[in-house]
């Protein structure tokens, strides 16, 4: 932890007198332009619309940028009453240089701020640094680029035979090159050099991504009126997905000329290569029929055929059936009432699992050196006989409308039960493998949704529209797999026994965070093994010093998952001027900080700022006796003559997960945008059809408990059903758009 500043310049008189902000220092503004220009046009048998446009962005992480640039063309040709064809193109080229935020983070939590972080580089061109990694240097030289080449078109083929039958065809195909390189210096080799610890002695990696995905989808629709009360609509179809991927690459380690990125120039290669193959079939069917326009029934059934489950259950069907009653349009309402509709549902959705999740393979063996080839098993051990996991879900909802429609509702109730989930777990190494994968048993979700419209001020010239949106959902782990009593299923690191993990346990909610916690007094009464009975006295060692439960006991120290989810938009608008706001919440969850983590260990953190204070801990005794004891929360050798070593916060604080585990409800004005839509008139004699401007900003304000950057951070990929850890991510940026639009 160090000495304050007062004390370092007694004992060092070059120390500055006041501390860099390192964490403000390292980032940098970053700057974003995009151009589009589209055109649109056609006759009555073509339609045509194709844009073009370009993006650049640079990064807050320093010498991070990305650039995309983009065209587009679709067209519709009516041939003649009975046939049409359509087609849409699309070409994307986008990459850029990248950096790892975790790291950069991480880097920053190990440097003293006693140090300039933006000095980062000497004249000869190393490191400069006192003795850690200087992250600004980390970001300059460890490099990741990328280039991305992507093609997504289709093509469609439409006849129409008679009034009541129509036929289609599109085909599509999704294709790209993934290009990356990744590079850094190796040592120079001058005297007091200091070399950044990722970039060892130097290194080029050359992959290479290639993907191709084609979709297929027949359809025929039938529409016939029975009568003047009755029509129904059949549809027919099949869908056929493929999809290809290969990846392969090369990495060069201990460079020879130390800033020459070529694979020759590496004394060690390593090669990787990847081929994943992948192809699903589906004959799915619907049915609709409704009676005078009030009451709606839709039933629908398909039947997947997977390449990634083993006969016979690679073959599986999955049903649907929706009824909806518009009371508005069957009976007479009061006059404030305009439109009324319930609905009820259940669908079943079927899903397969992962390519060769059946099969246990061979993998490259990596480490071997270069020259030298051998195969070891893979580390999934695969599952013939796993099954397609089913979700079974029931609805309800209410549709109203009042005041003509300046006042409605949309309520939803939901309730699905997930079945035969497939999931890999870890396994013991005595096996050989690492992950096995299982149908892991059920889990259960049940919840509402309520979206509020509302029209509060109309007037001629001005209108307020208003949009509050709210969701709740209540999860349950009912049963995994037999045999088991838990299943890990993440984890992310903390110091000296703080690593928190996430687990399945039946009984238990998705989403709750395990870890170590301070052991407390029960007084002779049984303890619960899974939750913390906060009540309770902590219990204080002879030392003076919080006692951390034994590691073998990890309890529930929070849940990932929002209680609720809310939105609220407004929309003021007078004649051409318009103002939007949106804000957003997620209240009433956790997460783990591990910067938090780390803040504690390195004194950082601003409660670490009484470490030079004496305190007695509230607590008891292991007999139950109240604490007295006085000790002092600096580190070595105290004013008290005692020798404390690493301090109250290394030794014991930053190893106790449940330190760490915070409150992560959040309140945020995500979006505010003031537009303004010149009058048509002042273009009537022009070649320019209309203009506007807007201007917008995101993330103006955050109300957030939670001590780390934002309660929104994520060390997991998007997309990632693991919400629990928010690691060293930067937090989302503030940014300001200024947009002009031109229509000719």
């Amino acid at each position: 932890m160090g000495p304050r500043v007062e004390q370092a310049r007694q004992l060092d008189p070059t120390h500055p007198e006041r501390l860099y902000n390192h964490f403000e220092d390292a980032y940098e503004m970053g700057h974003q332009f995009r151009n589009s220009l589209s055109f649109s046009g056609g006759t009555e048998a073509i339609t045509f619309l194709s844009s073009i446009s370009h993006l650049t962005h640079e990064g807050v992480l320093p010498f991070t940028d990305f650039s995309n640039t983009s065209a587009r063309l679709n067209a519709e040709v009516k041939i003649s009453d009975k046939f049409r064809t359509g087609a849409n193109f699309n070409y994307v080229n986008s990459g850029g240089a990248r950096y790892n935020a975790d790291r950069f983070n991480e880097s920053l939590s190990y440097w003293s701020p006693r140090w300039d972080v933006t000095d980062y580089r000497k004249p000869d061109g190393t490191m400069n640094s006192y003795g850690n990694n200087n992250p600004i240097y980390g970001a300059a030289t460890n490099r990741l680029e990328d280039d991305v080449n992507r093609f997504i078109g289709g093509l469609s083929f439409g006849y129409t035979p008679t009034s009541w039958l129509d036929l289609t065809y599109r085909i599509g195909l999704d294709t790209y090159n993934d290009d990356r390189t990744r590079t850094a210096p190796g040592p120079l080799g001058v005297a007091g050099e200091r070399v950044y610890e990722d970039n060892g002695q130097g290194f080029v990696g050359e992959y290479t991504t290639k993907f191709r995905a084609i979709n297929s989808t027949f359809l025929a629709s039938a529409n016939r009126s029975f009568g003047e009360d009755f029509n129904a609509t059949l549809r027919l179809g099949h869908e056929l997905y493929d999809r290809r991927v290969k990846s392969f690459g090369v990495f060069g380690n201990e460079l020879t000329v130390h800033d020459w990125f070529f694979l020759p120039n590496a004394r060690l290669l390593t090669s990787t290569q990847d081929l994943r193959e992948y192809r699903l079939m589906g004959l799915f069917a619907e049915a609709s029929v409704d009676y005078r326009d009030f009451l709606f029934l839709t039933l629908t059934g398909r039947n997947d055929i997977t390449s990634t489950l083993r006969k016979p259950n690679n073959s599986f069907f999955y049903p649907s059936a929706s009824l909806s009653y518009v009371f508005s349009e069957h009976m007479e309402l009061p006059s404030f009432i305009n439109q009324t509709k319930l609905r009820l549902s259940y669908a079943q959705i079927g899903k397969d699992a992962e390519e060769y999740a059946t099969s246990s393979g061979f993998a490259s063996y990596t480490g071997l050196p270069t020259g030298n080839t051998g195969f070891t098993r893979a580390a999934l051990l695969g599952n013939v006989d796993l099954r397609p996991e089913f979700t079974d879900t029931y609805e309800a909802g209410l549709e109203m409308s009042f005041l003509n429609n300046r006042l409605g509702f949309d309520f939803t109730y939901y309730y699905s039960l997930s079945k035969d989930q497939i999931i890999n777990i870890a396994v013991a190494s005595t096996t050989g493998y690492v992950r096995a994968a299982v149908n892991s048993g059920e889990m259960r979700n049940k919840g509402v949704e309520i979206v509020l419209n509302a029209v509060p001020v109309q007037t001629q010239d001005f209108t307020w529209d208003s949009k509050l949106i709210f969701s709740a959902n209540r999860n349950k782990i009912l049963s995994i797999r037999e045999g088991l009593e838990e299943i890990t299923y993440a984890s992310q690191f903390g110091y000296v026994g703080s690593t928190v993990t996430m687990k399945l346990i039946p009984g238990q909610p998705y989403g709750n965070i395990y870890g170590s916690h301070w052991q407390r007094y029960y007084g002779g009464t049984e303890e619960d093994p899974l939750f913390i009975d906060k009540d309770r006295p902590i219990v204080i060692g002879e030392n003076g010093f919080p006692v951390r439960a034994p590691l073998t006991s990890q309890k529930i120290l929070g849940n990932s998952m929002p209680d609720w989810i809310g939105g609220f938009t407004n929309t003021f608008s007078y004649k051409g001027l318009s103002l939007t706001s949106l804000f957003d919440a997620q209240w009433g969850h956790e997460k783990y900080n591990q910067m938090g983590n780390f803040f504690s260990a390195f004194g950082i953190a601003d409660y670490t700022e009484d470490r030079e204070d004496f305190r007695v801990f509230e607590g008891v005794l292991a007999d139950g006796t109240p604490n007295t004891k006085q000790v002092w929360l600096g580190q070595g050798v105290g004013p008290d003559g005692v020798d404390y070593g690493d301090g109250f916060y290394r030794r014991f604080h930053r190893g106790v997960s449940e330190n760490f585990v915070e409150d992560a409800s959040w309140i945020r004005l995500r979006s505010l945008t003031l537009s303004y839509s010149l009058p048509s008139r002042l273009f009537e004699n022009i070649f320019i059809r209309n203009s506007s401007v807007a201007l917008t900003g995101n993330n103006l304000w955050l109300w957030t408990r939670y001590s780390g950057f934002d309660p929104e951070n994520s060390s997991t990929p998007s997309g990632s059903n693991v919400t629990g850890f928010a690691g060293f991510t930067y937090p989302a940026v503030r940014s300001y758009l200024i947009t002009l639009n031109i229509g000719f």
